[in-house]
């Protein structure tokens, strides 16, 4: 428990990456895993990580991303993305090829009737939404290793335009951009957090 502590107290949005300790591959593998282990509703996993170390692609992401220097000063650039709806809805193959693998029937999940989602908009919503756990998870498993994160956001429609310039067999129809995370090692102390106290943001019944 104690370390478990300690991991949670060492996390912090890194703001000042030392751009030149790069995570070993071995890992940051473990923090990719953390995130493919990750929950998900009904175990449909709706998520696609795009992981970056490559200078001039973080370089073209920069731009997208507020011009945050995160993006290129870190070690490793995640890009959360979320399966489009059609991916959840009776017939498609995605369904069938999970559930297969669960060994669980494809037409036991129908958004819609199961009240779900009443529609496509909400259920993209759901799925974008199942990227932060997986997200987060990821930034814990990163803590416990004594690595750190910070969660960087920017345009959408110009991160999947720099996916499709430097990964063209990439189908970007068929994912949204949600969020990104940069992983590496902090260059030097993080500042105070401040947290409001838990009878603030708690109520117990």
């Amino acid at each position: 428990m104690d370390e478990f502590m300690e991991a949670i107290n060492f996390r912090h949005a890194c703001r000042l990456f030392d751009p030149e300790r790069g995570i070993p591959d071995a890992l940051f593998g473990k923090i990719i895993e953390a995130g493919r282990l990750a929950p998900s509703s009904l175990g449909l996993q709706p998520w696609h990580f795009v992981a970056v170390a490559d200078g001039k692609v973080k370089s073209a992401l920069r731009a997208g991303c507020g011009d945050q220097r995160q993006v290129t000063e870190c070690s490793r650039f995640v890009i959360l993305l979320a399966r489009k709806p059609h991916h959840f809805e009776p017939g498609s193959p995605y369904l069938a090829d999970i559930f297969h693998r669960n060994g669980m029937p494809p037409e036991k999940i129908n958004f819609i009737e199961l009240r779900l989602a009443s529609g496509r908009a909400e259920i993209l919503q759901w799925a974008k939404t199942q990227t932060y756990v997986a997200g987060t998870q990821m930034m814990m498993a990163a803590a416990f290793l004594g690595l750190d994160s910070c969660p960087v956001m920017g345009n959408p429609a110009e991160i999947a335009r720099t996916i499709s310039e430097f990964v063209p067999a990439f189908d970007m129809d068929e994912f949204e951009v949600v969020w990104n995370i940069a992983f590496g090692y902090r260059a030097g102390e993080q500042l105070p957090r401040v947290r409001l106290p838990v009878e603030e943001i708690a109520t117990f019944v």
